[in-house]
């Protein structure tokens, strides 16, 4: 009789404990974390309650001085598309190229050039004809130009018109003041080196083709950048997760340390019996720190892809993903998407896009090999004007306008035509062909790369394609393994009802079946993230 009374108040005072213990968990909480839905500790006599707690509805610890913003992952990838520094670093490299291509192509625009000069001179006369001792000369040129590159077969063309005034004090000039005018288009033509490419040309051929890479680059980022943001935001969901998880353990171990100390107060326990129950607390303790840790972790990464600077607002506060895992089941036809990467993919296609550039400078190298022949062609027509004097009268006063007058009626007209041929010797052979040589490498190494990457795209495309076949499988059987311990948890809960069980063993049932959620979510997660990264591998490399 003795012997039931005290176990009887042993259990009493035990479950009493119990209740007082689950207060006390929570006011040791940290102040500046929100209240959690934890585990409902009964009193004693009272049956133990299912967990209300459902995995993926944890809050993120509140930070002192942040504001908590629900954000969901659309909302997230949005913000990344506009703030990203990185991407936005990308969108300049197009408009980079743009202006490059804007300076080769100015190449191709004519050149004006203006001239003015002025000379005046005094010079003794030995000439008797001259009629002065001192001869005074004054000369004025005002002269235009203009010059244009064909973008056809490294032809140019040129054209000056040139003018001049002169005046003296001799006697004997024919015009006094004398008035020139000439006008000289000449036309250059390459016939072998330089005819079918030159360097000019090949210039504005490959920017092209670097224009269709940067569009090609700045796509890959954005597609990066988008997976980057999907992946950081379940690692952040999971991180809030983890800390709800080792609250509970944190919680459910000093429980039973509480149990354990009331039984080595009564007599019931030894006190050694206390030392692994105060280990478990000071380990659930470390644990609780190292996934607030991870969470501080995965929040940071979480923002450096959203914000566009520690000034950002959303840099200062604390995110708290609100986006829910939905399983959505994938087929995946492995040997299609590897075709449809290796034919589509942005590496594939900028490889291929840098094999054209490379056959392009081996086009212009080749070209370069041959000896220069060219052709030049000119016309020019001069007139002349000005004031002539006889027997002290003006006779004549055309001027500079009789001077445009005697140009444009070309009276005083010429042709030239010319060939020019240079057979490259020495140091000039040798450079042609080293560089042609480098061109043919450099061809190898472009059609080599190509084979690679198409290679290393099958390799990731397969493997992502595996990936998302073996995480559904790894969430099936942790589904399994979860449904397993909520009907452990429901057993427990049962057998607790009838007294064949302890609330520490309900308890901790029921931790092992939250965890066991956690790794569902964490499975489910894992599939997701599978079927996104093998959508991404089909369409875009890192």
């Amino acid at each position: 009789m003795i012997n039931a009374f005290r176990n009887t108040r042993v259990w009493t005072l035990a479950l009493a404990a119990t209740a007082m213990s689950a207060g006390l968990s929570a006011q040791q909480q940290p102040q500046q974390q929100p209240p959690q839905p934890t585990a409902n500790y009964p009193a004693a006599g009272q049956a133990q309650r299912t967990d209300p707690y459902v995995v993926g509805q944890a809050r993120p610890p509140v930070v002192e001085g942040t504001n908590v913003v629900d954000l969901s992952l659309e909302q997230a990838m949005a913000m990344a598309l506009e703030k990203n520094l990185e991407l936005k670093v990308a969108r300049m490299n197009p408009s980079g190229v743009d202006y490059q291509l804007q300076s080769a192509r100015a190449a191709f625009l004519p050149r004006y050039t203006a001239t003015y000069g002025y000379s005046n001179t005094l010079t003794p006369s030995n000439d008797v004809l001259q009629g002065v001792a001192t001869v005074s000369s004054l000369t004025q040129n005002f002269n235009a130009g203009a010059a244009l590159l064909m973008p056809w077969h490294g032809a140019s063309v040129s054209g000056n018109f040139t003018n001049n005034r002169n005046s003296t004090n001799t006697l004997n000039a024919r015009l006094n003041p004398s008035f020139g005018s000439s006008v000289r288009l000449s036309y250059t033509q390459p016939l072998l080196a330089g005819w079918s490419m030159d360097n000019t040309r090949n210039q504005l051929r490959t920017l092209s083709v670097t224009r269709q890479i940067a569009d090609i680059t700045l796509l890959a980022t954005i597609e990066n950048t988008k997976a980057s943001v999907r992946t950081n935001y379940w690692n952040l969901r999971s991180a809030i997760e983890q800390i709800e998880i080792q609250r509970r353990s944190l919680a459910l171990a000093r429980q039973f340390y509480e149990e354990n100390k009331i039984k080595v107060e009564i007599g019931t326990a030894a006190p050694i019996d206390i030392v692994q129950p105060e280990a478990q607390v000071l380990n659930a303790e470390q644990q609780l720190l190292a996934a607030e840790v991870g969470w501080r972790t995965a929040e940071l990464n979480f923002k450096r892809l959203i914000a566009n600077g520690p000034d950002d607002e959303i840099y200062r506060a604390t995110i708290n993903p609100i986006e829910q895992a939905a399983l959505s089941v994938q087929s995946v036809d492995i040997p299609g998407a590897v075709n449809a990467a290796v034919a589509n993919r942005s590496d594939i296609v900028t490889t291929k896009r840098n094999l054209e550039i490379s056959q392009l400078n081996l086009e212009v190298t080749k070209d370069l090999t041959k000896p220069n022949l060219g052709l030049t062609a000119g016309f020019n027509s001069t007139g002349q004007g000005g004031t002539r004097f006889s027997n002290g009268q003006v006779t004549e006063a055309s001027g500079y306008w009789g001077a445009l007058t005697n140009l444009t009626s070309l009276l005083n007209k010429g042709f030239s035509a010319q060939l020019d041929f240079t057979l490259p010797f020495g140091r000039d052979v040798t450079q042609n062909r080293v560089n042609y040589a480098r061109a043919v490498l450099a061809i190898d190494q472009a059609q080599a790369q190509l084979k690679a990457v198409e290679l290393n795209i099958t390799n990731e495309v397969t493997n992502a394609g595996l990936a998302v076949e073996n995480s559904y499988k790894l969430w099936q059987a942790a589904q399994k393994a979860r449904e397993a311990a909520d009907k452990s948890a429901e057993a427990e809960q049962t057998r607790f009802s009838l007294g064949m069980s302890t609330n520490y063993q309900v308890l901790d049932l029921q931790t092992r079946q939250t965890q066991q959620r956690l790794v569902e979510l964490g499975r489910l997660i894992n599939y997701l993230n599978a079927v996104a990264e093998f959508d991404r591998v089909q369409r875009v490399g890192r």
